[in-house]
């Protein structure tokens, strides 16, 4: 029997089922080729897909799921809660939050709902390694030479004398200038 417990309250059901995930994150590299590269980009929070079914005559248990669902903390976030089941346990994971909804929907020939939720997993361990990791600053580049708009001049300060080339792309850039 599958046992799910929040924050040590029993999610009530019958044929409870829960199903883990892991969404790994990559971008495809390959442009316009047949290149099957791809570029990671991390792990996204695991999360859980609960499906169960509850009777009609035992509706306090979906009035049970409903609270838990919609509880919030005191800034008003999602509560988090402690789970405990194994497949949470075989995924690592320790903490969830309720995600994506809940749906309850009427059976057509039994007398009992067909509920189905989303638990996504909060505190993760890739977030704790991320928050731990050094923030690596951006190193300013300097390159050789005279610096943009320097008016043409050296580094001994006199006037360089413009190419053809650059002459030309001096002016068209003067006159768009001079249009703005």
């Amino acid at each position: 029997m599958t046992l799910l417990l929040l924050n040590g309250q029993p999610v009530e059901g019958k044929t409870l089922k829960v199903i883990g995930n892991l969404r790994i994150e990559a971008e495809d590299m390959s442009g316009q080729t047949s290149n099957t590269e791809t570029a990671h980009k991390g792990f996204k929070p695991k999360t859980l897909t609960v499906t169960l079914t509850i009777p009609y005559v035992n509706s306090t248990w979906l009035r049970a799921l409903m609270r838990l669902a919609e509880a919030t903390e005191s800034g008003g976030q999602l509560k988090t809660y402690r789970v405990v089941n194994d497949t949470a346990e075989a995924f690592g994971m320790r903490q969830v939050q309720f995600a994506e909804g809940v749906s309850a929907r009427e059976d057509d020939i039994l007398a009992c709902w067909r509920v189905q939720f989303g638990l996504t997993e909060k505190k993760s361990n890739p977030e704790k390694v991320e928050k731990r990791r050094d923030k690596k600053g951006v190193n300013a580049q300097a390159g050789t030479g005279s610096a943009v708009g320097a008016g043409g001049t050296g580094e001994d300060g006199n006037a360089q004398e413009l190419s053809g080339f650059e002459a030309t792309l001096k002016k068209v850039d003067d006159w768009l200038g001079a249009g703005q």
